[in-house]
């Protein structure tokens, strides 16, 4: 018995992420998005993996939080600000999402919050939605349900392994299946984005 349990314990060790309800959607230009189902919910969360050549954790992170071109990283960002710095890497922002029509826009408000390890090789950026914390303008939907971190590892070989994982629910009306293709196309273009302003980092310098 001890044997069995043994075996089982080092299948279920090695099985891929994958397994663990996540399904890969696609693997292009070395980004790979996978999609899961939430229990209770419409809306499938994403998961997006990439590794980013030459670069070092700071230059990664400082994309990440660069709030102003926010436009140029995130598609469909219209609008952003932040709304309250605590440092470098803690804010609290603005963010307006242009919908597609007839779908009304979107906004969030989104603390940003970087945790790093003892070594500083790896960082988690939480990312919380404060949907209470500024009145909604007319005409827009406010996001009120979301989840979801950016982990960053920096390697040994001078690369950064990226994940941006999230979890939300747009709010308002808005069929599932044009929100669940969000979930596809979103991480995709956003990774594929800042690995082009990691180059175009380096080309500055």
């Amino acid at each position: 018995m001890h044997i069995i349990n043994f075996i089982a314990a080092v299948f279920f060790a090695i099985m891929p992420a994958q397994d663990n309800g996540w399904k890969l959607e696609k693997d292009k230009s070395g980004i790979q998005i996978y999609t899961r189902v939430i229990p209770g919910s419409s809306f499938k969360a994403f998961k997006g993996v990439t590794v980013i050549d030459n670069t070092t954790l700071p230059q990664v992170m400082d994309i990440i939080f660069d709030v102003n071109n926010y436009d140029r990283l995130f598609p469909d960002c219209s609008h952003q600000k932040i709304l309250k710095y605590f440092s470098k890497y803690h804010n609290i922002q603005y963010l307006r999402i242009h919908a597609p029509w007839p779908v009304s826009n979107r906004d969030n408000v989104t603390e940003l919050e970087a945790h790093f390890s003892k070594d500083s090789t790896s960082a988690e950026v939480s990312i919380k939605l404060l949907p209470d914390y500024l009145g909604v303008e007319k005409g827009l939907v406010r996001i009120r349900e979301g989840e979801g971190f950016w982990k960053l590892k920096q390697q040994s070989d001078g690369s950064v392994e990226v994940i941006y994982q999230y979890h939300s629910n747009p709010g308002g009306s808005i069929p599932s299946w044009l929100a669940n293709s969000f979930v596809v196309k979103h991480p995709f273009k956003t990774l594929e984005n800042l690995k082009a302003r990691i180059e175009e980092a380096k080309g500055k310098n």
